[in-house]
C-alpha cells in the first residue's frame, strides 16, 4: 500500500496528515470533500484486503460497528472500496490517546484513571450488547479529547463471533501481548470477558504507568499473563480497593472476572473514592459476545441473551454457569482462581511471537482441522520434531517441493522486517534465497519441542552458504494438523 502524502486525494477525501499506523493499516487525518468535514480515514493494508474472507468480514464488521451509537465510541461514518483499496471513515477526534498521555504525563491520579476507564467500560458494554468483541483494548485505542472525554476507537480487529467462527479459525491474532487475555494468547474461544481482562490491564497502566506484567521479552510476558500472581496496586501506594478490582479484572479464568465491563468501571470509581460498590452486577453481552454455558449433554449451550438488573439478586454476580454469591461491601471477598494454566499448555498453544516494527504480532494457530479422529488427535513431540527436521532438510537441500509439503496453505513467516502470508509466497521467498546461493548446511541446534493441540518447535539455526560467514539466529515453528498430517503453520525468525 502506497503511503499518501498531504494534499493527495483519495476518492472523496483529501489527505491532511498521518494520524497513526497499526497492524491493520494506516490512519490519516483527512477532509471529506462533499461535506467539508474532518474525518479519520483508515486504509486497510493491501495484503489483508486481498484476502476474500477478510474482505467479507471487514464489510460485515464495518456495518455492525456503524450501528453502535454511544458517546464513548468513535462513530463510524462509512466504509468502502476505492481502486481495490478498502477503507473505513470515522469521526476525527482531536486530542491524544491514553498511550501518549501516559508517556508524556506519567500515571494518572486514581480518580482520573477511574473516570477514563469507566467511560471505556461504557463503550465496551455498548459493543458487547451488539454482539461484538473488540479484541484489542489497549491505551493506544483509547482516545482522549477535551475535558478528558474518552472514546474507544479502532474496531478494525473486532469480529462477530459465533459458535462456528472462533478466533483460532483465522489462524491469526494481531495486537499487543501486554493487554491480551490468557484465552486470547492460548487460542481459546473468546467473548466479552476477554475485553474485560484487557480493560483491567489498561486500568493498571493508567494507575501505574505500566502494564500489569512488564517483562523483558514477549514469551516472558505471555507466560506472566498465564501464571504470574496478579499485581497489587497498593504496593505502589494506591488505594487498597484497587487490589480487589485488579484481582477480579485480571482473574486467569474468565468466569472469575467481572461479568461486564461496566461492573469493572463502577468498581474502579468506587475504589478511587474509597466507597463500596452498591449496584448489582450483570452481564450485558448478548448473542456471540456472551459466554457459552456448559450443557448437560457435554456440548456447549447457545450464548446467553442479555441479563437485566431485575434478573440478578442483590448479592449475586452473573457468570457463565449461573449466579454465584459475592458480597458487595468494602471487604468484598475475591473468589479464588479455579485452576492454574500450566506452562505445558502455554508451550503448546502460544506458538510464537515476534517484534515487527515496534509492534508485537502474535500468531495463534488452530488446534486441528475437522474431519476424522486422526485429524483431531493431539500432536506428539515426535511428530513435531519430525516435521521440524523435515523443514531443515528441505531447506538444506534447497528442495522447494519438499519444503512446500511441510507447510500449511495459510502458513505465515514472521521476521522483524515484515510478514509473508500463504504457502506460495513463503515458498517463493525461500526460492529467492536459494537462487544464486549454494546452501551447504542448515542446522537446528538445541531443538526443543512441545506437542498437544498445537505444537511448537524452537531452536537456534545456523545456515552455511558458499564461502561466506554463517547466518545464525533463532527460529520458532508452530505446528498443527492439516488434513491429518503435522505441518508448519507459523515460522517466526529472529536473525542474530
Amino acid at each position: 500500500m502506497t503511503t499518501l502524502a498531504p494534499g493527495d486525494v483519495f476518492g472523496n477525501f483529501r489527505i491532511e496528515s498521518i494520524a497513526g499506523r497499526g497492524g491493520m493499516g494506516v490512519v490519516y487525518r483527512a477532509v471529506q470533500l462533499d461535506l467539508d468535514r474532518p474525518v479519520a480515514l483508515k486504509l486497510i493494508a493491501a495484503d489483508r484486503a486481498a484476502d476474500p474472507a477478510f474482505r467479507e468480514r471487514f464489510q460485515r464488521e464495518s456495518r455492525l460497528a456503524a450501528l453502535i451509537d454511544h458517546p464513548n465510541v468513535v462513530p463510524v461514518h462509512g466504509a468502502g472500496e476505492e481502486d481495490g483499496q478498502l477503507y473505513l471513515v470515522m469521526r476525527y477526534v482531536p486530542g491524544t490517546d491514553l498511550h501518549r498521555l501516559l508517556k508524556h504525563e506519567g500515571p494518572l491520579s486514581p480518580e482520573r484513571a477511574a473516570e477514563v476507564i469507566a467511560q471505556v467500560a461504557a463503550a465496551l458494554d455498548a459493543a458487547h450488547a451488539a454482539g461484538l468483541v473488540h479484541r484489542d483494548v489497549k491505551p493506544a485505542n483509547v482516545l482522549i479529547a477535551g475535558d478528558d472525554h474518552a472514546y474507544l476507537g479502532d474496531f478494525g480487529l473486532t469480529r462477530l463471533l459465533s459458535s462456528e467462527e472462533q478466533l483460532t479459525e483465522t489462524g491469526q491474532w494481531l495486537g499487543t501481548t501486554d493487554f491480551a487475555s490468557p484465552e486470547q494468547l492460548q487460542g481459546d474461544r473468546i467473548d466479552a470477558r476477554a475485553d474485560i481482562y484487557s480493560l483491567g490491564c489498561v486500568l493498571h497502566a493508567a494507575l501505574t504507568g505500566k502494564p500489569p506484567y512488564p517483562r523483558a521479552t514477549v514469551p516472558a510476558t505471555l507466560l506472566a499473563h498465564l501464571q504470574d500472581p496478579i499485581p497489587r496496586p497498593s504496593e505502589r501506594g494506591l488505594p487498597n480497593g484497587f487490589d480487589r478490582v485488579m484481582a477480579r479484572a485480571l482473574a486467569k479464568e474468565p468466569e472469575d472476572r467481572y461479568p461486564s465491563a461496566g461492573d469493572l468501571g463502577r468498581a474502579a470509581l468506587a475504589a478511587a473514592r474509597g466507597e463500596p460498590v452498591t449496584e448489582s452486577e450483570r452481564s450485558v453481552a448478548i448473542g456471540p459476545a456472551a459466554p457459552e454455558r456448559p450443557a448437560t449433554n457435554g456440548h456447549h449451550a447457545p450464548p446467553q441473551t442479555a441479563i437485566t438488573v431485575a434478573d440478578v439478586p442483590p448479592t449475586a454476580a452473573t457468570v457463565a454457569d449461573g449466579p454465584r454469591t459475592r458480597v458487595q461491601e468494602d471487604e468484598t471477598t475475591v473468589l479464588p482462581p479455579r485452576r492454574r494454566r500450566s506452562a505445558a499448555r502455554f508451550g503448546g498453544a502460544v506458538l510464537a511471537a515476534a517484534v515487527i516494527g515496534g509492534a508485537v504480532a502474535v500468531a495463534v494457530l488452530p488446534g486441528g482441522s475437522s474431519g476424522n479422529g486422526r485429524a483431531r488427535a493431539p500432536l506428539s513431540e515426535d511428530e513435531v520434531r519430525d516435521v521440524a527436521q523435515d523443514f531443515a532438510s528441505a531447506y538444506e537441500e534447497e528442495d522447494t517441493a519438499a519444503l512446500r509439503r511441510t507447510l500449511t496453505p495459510g502458513v505465515e513467516r514472521v521476521l522483524p522486517s515484515g510478514v509473508a502470508r500463504g504457502r506460495a509466497r513463503v515458498v517463493g521467498e525461500y526460492r529467492s534465497q536459494f537462487r544464486g546461493q549454494d546452501t551447504k548446511g542448515y542446522e537446528l541446534d538445541g531443538l526443543e519441542v512441545a506437542g498437544g493441540r498445537a505444537g511448537r518447535a524452537s531452536a537456534s539455526y545456523r545456515v552455511e552458504r558458499g564461502d561466506g560467514d554463517p547466518i545464525e539466529g533463532r527460529i520458532v515453528l508452530g505446528v498443527v494438523r492439516d488434513h491429518g498430517e503435522p505441518r508448519i503453520g507459523l515460522i517466526a525468525v529472529t536473525p542474530s
